[in-house]
Formats: structure tokens, C-alpha cells, sequence
């Protein structure tokens, strides 16, 4: 079956699906919903989700805080929502719930909702890396460390949902070979508090 979006024709396939990690209060952002901050008059998280569909007909995202705020912010787009209870335990706790749920896939990208400047261009060049067996992960200008958005073939999935609490994907891209994929710096920043709001 076709999907049919933005001009573009999208075989159904089980070969990716995206996860956008959504569900973080980001207490350093004091009393405002992250997800919801605007770039360029749209919220940090419809920006995700539009460029996911860019690269992938399958996107689940999971929420966890103000989730009825987060969910009707995206009820007009073609996104699937995970709603993790346990989203308070940290990142960990969401990636396992997601991965959970998308054992059918063979791949599955994560990304994060709080990093507007990534482009579709990065993501689409993590993609045509998958060969099914090896990691394919971002590293940063000036790193040395891998990093999401990051596609684990279905080998990993096991260890994913393993994780627990605030331990993210980062514990496992760095203790197995990976493909990495270079983001320019600017494209790499997080907004994770006040200050960082200046950069929408």
C-alpha cells in the first residue's frame, strides 16, 4: 500500500521506523512545556515530526509531559503517539517503551524534539548508511563521541529496551562499532534551558 504526502509517493515498509523522544518535562526550562517553545512560528515538536516524515512514512512519537497539550499540537499530522507513564524516570524509560512497541521493524531511527536546526539532509544521510547489521550514528563537530539521531538495526533492540531510567542510546553507540555520520556544529544544538531560547 502507498502512502501519498507533500507530492511525494511513500512505499509502507518495515524496513524503518522513526522514534521522536518527546516526553521530558526539561525542568531546566522551568514552568514552559519544551516541546512546545516555537522556531520560526511552529513548536520544537511539530518541527520534529515534519522532518521524520521527510524521511520515513512511520513515525512514532513518545510523550509523556503535558501530554494532551503535546498530543493536539500534532493531531493534524500522520504520526503515531506512545504515551510513556514512566516518562519522569528519564530518557532511558522512553526509548525502552517506544522499542517495546516496534518489534516488526528492522530498523528504528531515534531522534530528539529539542533540536530544531538538524536538517532532513542529516537524517536522509543516516538513512542511506542502513545495511541491517551496524549502528549508524551522528557525531558532532569538535567530538569524539557518537551520538543520536542515531538507527539501530533490530539486533539491538533487545539492549534498547533494557535501558532504564536516565541512561539514553549513548551507553550503547560507544561500546559498539558504529557508522558515523558528521553534523556541523551549528546543527548539534540542544535547547535545554532559558538561555538557550535567544537561538529561536
Amino acid at each position: 500500500m502507498e502512502k501519498f504526502r507533500n507530492g511525494k509517493i511513500y512505499m509502507n515498509s518495515k524496513n524503518l521506523a522513526i522514534v521522536i523522544l518527546a516526553a521530558g518535562k526539561s525542568s531546566r526550562m522551568g514552568d514552559e512545556t519544551k516541546q512546545l517553545l516555537k522556531y520560526k512560528e511552529e513548536s520544537l515538536l511539530k518541527i520534529a515530526c515534519k522532518k521524520a516524515l521527510e524521511v520515513s512514512n512511520t513515525v512514532f512519537v513518545v510523550l509523556g509531559h503535558d501530554f494532551e497539550l503535546c498530543q493536539d499540537e500534532i493531531k493534524d499530522l500522520d504520526v503515531n503517539i506512545i504515551y510513556n507513564k514512566d516518562f519522569e524516570k528519564g530518557i532511558g524509560s522512553s526509548i525502552s517503551c517506544a522499542v517495546s512497541k516496534l518489534n516488526d521493524y528492522e530498523n528504528i531511527m531515534i531522534t530528539l524534539c529539542d533540536q530544531p536546526f538538524i536538517s532532513t539532509e542529516h537524517l536522509n544521510s543516516l538513512k542511506k548508511h542502513i545495511n541491517n547489521k551496524t549502528i549508524i550514528s551522528t557525531i558532532y563537530e569538535d567530538s569524539k563521541n557518537a551520538t543520536v539521531p542515531a538507527i539501530f538495526p533490530k539486533k539491538y533492540f533487545n539492549e534498547l529496551i533494557k535501558l532504564n531510567e536516565d541512561k539514553g542510546a549513548k551507553s550503547l553507540i560507544n561500546t559498539q562499532q558504529t557508522i558515523k555520520i558528521e553534523l556541523e556544529k551549528h546543527q548539534s544544538i540542544d535547547i535545554d534551558t532559558q538561555r538557550d531560547k535567544v537561538l529561536l
